[in-house]
């Protein structure tokens, strides 16, 4: 996020939309000692971390650092060693972690290829550190591309134990960029690496944080809402399913929900339909113009396909008594 020193509040609002939408930490581009003296301002008035994002200056770094960020994240490429290392024993001695790393788009590509050359350049930065007495490290290695990153990923889990920072740079806008960074999130989490994942969007922030929870959600990693199952409409589908999906998401929206890793299916025919909703905690198997609810692996009611909607929603809230 940019911090404007001339509209603090607006940013400060659109930080506690972001918290209350599930994102974890908050990374604030520092350019100058105006922001700077906005990340003060931030700072106390959220409790959600903060990471200072700075760039070629060093001595931001070191001020966003007395103005109470949480971490820093560094391009070491673009700094001169001299303030990398007073960045180092300042963090440090404050207990900040440095996430330094490199993209595909900040280095020089050698003879051996992008994924080695970006390997070795993050190593050699990684090594300076640890020559300056400095350990509290996060590291990335971002491409534009799945393979690409994936391999440099799992190259550099090869070479070290420092936590990862996983993500698919500049992945672009809309279904195309989401799946790439699904893929290429998905694939290294799945393989038990990586610690902290951000979704890079040409969107808006919300967007990445949900594309980040699906991820999560997926894999299994962490729940933030029910899980819906429902099935491709063909022709042994009786009921309109589709409508039926959307309306059910779209007033789940408004339920402030607990049971986060609740499982809600809705089927459209009784060939898979019983067997799936057995499985979920609340789920439909639709007949002809009707719909079975089950609840607990369990049957409960025939419902009319008019009612389905109306009573699905009132056993999931029951659920949540």
């Amino acid at each position: 996020i940019k911090v404007p020193t001339s509209d603090i509040k607006s940013v400060i609002a659109q930080i506690k939309r972001l918290e209350k939408s599930g994102c974890e930490a908050v990374r604030l581009a520092i350019t100058d000692d105006g922001d700077v003296s906005s990340l003060k301002k931030i700072r106390k008035a959220t409790k959600i971390p903060l990471i200072a994002d700075i760039q070629f200056h060093t001595s931001l770094a070191l001020k966003s650092i007395e103005a109470g960020a949480d971490k820093i994240r560094l391009n070491p490429g673009n700094m001169k060693k001299k303030g990398l290392k007073e960045i180092a024993y300042l963090a440090g001695e404050r207990g900040i972690p440095l996430r330094i790393g490199a993209n595909s788009g900040s280095i020089e590509i050698e003879k051996k290829g992008l994924v080695v050359s970006l390997v070795d350049v993050v190593a050699d930065w990684v090594k300076f550190f640890e020559d300056s007495g400095f350990f509290d490290l996060v590291i990335s290695l971002k491409t534009t591309a799945v393979e690409s990153t994936v391999s440099a990923y799992r190259m550099m889990a090869k070479r070290c134990n420092y936590p990862l920072h996983l993500g698919i740079t500049e992945a672009g806008m809309g279904r195309d960029a989401v799946i790439k960074s699904s893929l290429g999130i998905g694939i290294l989490l799945q393989e038990g690496i990586g610690d902290t994942i951000r979704v890079s969007l040409t969107e808006a922030p919300e967007e990445e944080i949900r594309v980040a929870q699906e991820i999560l959600q997926s894999l299994g990693i962490r729940f933030f809402y029910p899980e819906i199952i429902s099935c491709p409409t063909c022709g042994r589908c009786e009921i309109n399913l589709p409508r039926i999906v959307k309306e059910v998401k779209k007033k789940l929206l408004t339920l402030n929900f607990q049971l986060s890793r609740m499982k809600i299916a809705i089927m459209g025919c009784v060939v898979n339909g019983p067997g799936e909703a057995k499985q979920a905690d609340i789920g439909i198997a639709g007949g002809k113009k009707s719909g079975l609810l089950f609840k607990k692996g369990k049957p409960i009611r025939k419902v009319k396909e008019e009612n389905l909607v109306e009573e699905l929603l009132k056993e999931i809230k029951n659920e949540m008594v």
